[in-house]
C-alpha cells in the first residue's frame, strides 16, 4: 500500500494520514470571474491599470468617479448579477484626446404650458415649461437639470436656445452617448416649441491598451467574460490575439470579450467578417438607449450568471435589466445580423431581451463557412467548462504510478493504467450528460482512445454539446 506521510520506523507507533479520496462522481462547479475595463474620471480614487475587486455600484462610483463610464457600466452589471466575481480596471483619459459634443437646439416660444422632455443615454431631464417661455429660457432650464444630475456623463452649456453637451471623458466613448427628445409615447413638446438634435461626435484619442498594460493583464489572467468600450478593429484584434493564445492547451485561461456597436447592418456584418473569431462577440447596439459598454456589461452579467450556475444553458429571451429599448430592428435585419456574426436583441414593451448570442466566427481555418449554431457564445463557454471538468477530474491522478493494462498491481497502490483512465473519462462525461451539459454517452465512449507514452498518457475523445431549443417548426394539415 502506498503511504504519502507514513514511513517505516524501528520504534512502535500508531499514525494515520488524511488523504482526500479521488472524487469520481458529482458535478464540478466552475466559478466565473468577469472583467470590465475602461476610463475613470479625475474624482475617482483608484489607481489606474490595477485589477480591483468591485462589490457594489457605490464602490465603483467612489473608485472611478460617479460620472465615469465604469461607474455606469458597474450599475448595469449589478442590475443583472450579484453572484459572480467582478473585477474592474480603470484607465486614465488619453491626455491628447478630445471630448465628444452634441447639441439640442430649441426653437419657438411656448404658447401653452407643458413639459420639454430631453433624454441622454436613457436618463430623463424633464423641464416644466410655461406660456411665454422662449427657446433661451428652455435651454437654460435644461442646462440646470443636467448640471444637477451628479451622475450625468455629460456637462451642458447653452447659448441662444442651443444646448451643447460635452462628454466627461476624452475619446471615442463619448460618441456613443445617445441624445433623444420625446422618448416616451406621452412626451410632447409644448405648443410652438420644437427641437433639433445633433448627435454626439468628435471624441477621439483612446488609451493605448498595450502601453497601459491591459493586453499583458489579459494574457496573464483568466476572466471568463470581459466587457470594454474600445471597438475599433485594431484594439479588438489585439484583444483577440491575447484571448486566442489564452485558449490554447498550454495556457487554458479561457476568456471571451463582449462589446456592443451601433452601426448599419452592412457595416456590422463587415466588421464581423474582418474579425472572424470565437473570442469576440459584437452585440447590436442600435435598439438600446445606452452606450455599448453599458449594454456589454449587462450582457456579460446575464451570461456569466447562467454560465456559472447552469453550464450549457441558453440565454434566449433573458432580460437585460436596467436598459431602455429603442425601435427594434426588422426581423429580416436581425436575421442577417445573426447570420453575419452579430448578436441580436428583441424589444418587448420597455424591456430588452437577448435573442442570439453569436460570436464573430464566420469561417474555419480552411475558409469554410461555419454553421451559425456552432458559432454561439454558449457553445464556446460550454466547451470551456467541459474541458475544465476533465482537467479538474483527471488532475487528481497526477503523480500516480503509470502501468500497463495487462499488468496486475497490488491492492491500494496508487497506479493508473490506460483502461482505468478511460473509465474515469467515461465517469466524468456521464456526469456531464446527467447535468444536461453534453449528450450522446455512447458516442463519447466509442470515440475514446487512450495510449501510454512513456511517463505520459495520451487521450483523445469527442464530446457533443447539448443543443438549445431555439426554433420550432410545425406543419398542420386541415380538412373542411
Amino acid at each position: 500500500m502506498d503511504f504519502q506521510e507514513i514511513a517505516n520506523s524501528n520504534i512502535p507507533f500508531v499514525q494515520a494520514e488524511l488523504i482526500k479520496a479521488p472524487s469520481l462522481t458529482g458535478t464540478i462547479k466552475q466559478e466565473y470571474t468577469a472583467l470590465i475595463f475602461g476610463q475613470k474620471t479625475a474624482t475617482g480614487t483608484a489607481d489606474a491599470n490595477v485589477i480591483l475587486d468591485i462589490f457594489s455600484e457605490a464602490e465603483a462610483q467612489g473608485k472611478f468617479g460617479r460620472t465615469s463610464m465604469l461607474a455606469h457600466a458597474a450599475k448595469r452589471w449589478f442590475d443583472n448579477n450579484k453572484g459572480v466575481k467582478l473585477k474592474m480596471i480603470c484607465l486614465d483619459d488619453e491626455g491628447t484626446g478630445t471630448q465628444a459634443t452634441g447639441t439640442i437646439t430649441v426653437s419657438g416660444t411656448a404658447t401653452s404650458n407643458g413639459t420639454f422632455a430631453a433624454y441622454i443615454n436613457g436618463r430623463a431631464y424633464r423641464i416644466a415649461v410655461s406660456i411665454g417661455d422662449t427657446a433661451t429660457d428652455i435651454a437654460t432650464l435644461l442646462v440646470s437639470k443636467v448640471t444637477e444630475d451628479l451622475n450625468s456623463q455629460v456637462t451642458a452649456t447653452s447659448a441662444l436656445g442651443a444646448v451643447t453637451f460635452t462628454a466627461v471623458h476624452k475619446g471615442t466613448y463619448g460618441n456613443t452617448l445617445k441624445i433623444k427628445v420625446n422618448y416616451n409615447n406621452d412626451d410632447e413638446f409644448p405648443s410652438s416649441v420644437s427641437a433639433v438634435i445633433v448627435a454626439m461626435a468628435g471624441g477621439a484619442g483612446d488609451p493605448d491598451l498595450e502601453t497601459t498594460g491591459i493586453i499583458s493583464i489579459l494574457e496573464e489572467n483568466q476572466f471568463n467574460l470581459i466587457a470594454q468600450p474600445y471597438t475599433d478593429n485594431a484594439n479588438l484584434t489585439l484583444i483577440d490575439t491575447a484571448l486566442t493564445d489564452n485558449f490554447k492547451a498550454t495556457e487554458m485561461l479561457d476568456s471571451f470579450c463582449v462589446v456592443a456597436v451601433d452601426d448599419t447592418v452592412s457595416n456590422l456584418t463587415t466588421k464581423s467578417d474582418t474579425l472572424n473569431t470565437a473570442f469576440i462577440t459584437i452585440c447590436d447596439n442600435n435598439s438600446v438607449f445606452s452606450t455599448g459598454l453599458e449594454q456589454a456589461a449587462a450582457m456579460i452579467a446575464v451570461v456569466s450568471d447562467i454560465g456559472q450556475s447552469s453550464p450549457g444553458s441558453g440565454y434566449l429571451n433573458k432580460e437585460l435589466a436596467g436598459l431602455l429599448p429603442l425601435a427594434q430592428r426588422l426581423r429580416t435585419e436581425r436575421n442577417v445580423l445573426a447570420g453575419g456574426g452579430i448578436a441580436t436583441l428583441k424589444t418587448q414593451g420597455t424591456s430588452l431581451l437577448i435573442e442570439r448570442t453569436v460570436t464573430t466566427l464566420q469561417k474555419d481555418a480552411n475558409n469554410i463557412p461555419t454553421d451559425v449554431d456552432d458559432t454561439d457564445l454558449r457553445v464556446f463557454l460550454t466547451i470551456s467548462y467541459v474541458r475544465y471538468t476533465f482537467i479538474v477530474r483527471m488532475s487528481q491522478y497526477q503523480g500516480y504510478k503509470l502501468g500497463g493494462d495487462n499488468d496486475r498491481f497490488g491492492a491500494g497502490i496508487r497506479v493508473m493504467t490506460p483502461n482505468l483512465y478511460r473509465q474515469n473519462l467515461i465517469l466524468n462525461y456521464k456526469q456531464l450528460v446527467t447535468d444536461a451539459v453534453c449528450e450522446d454517452q455512447a458516442g463519447f465512449e466509442d470515440s475514446i482512445v487512450v495510449q501510454k507514452n512513456g511517463n505520459r498518457l495520451d487521450s483523445q475523445f469527442q464530446i457533443n454539446v447539448i443543443n438549445i431549443l431555439l426554433q420550432q417548426a410545425m406543419q398542420i394539415k386541415y380538412e373542411v
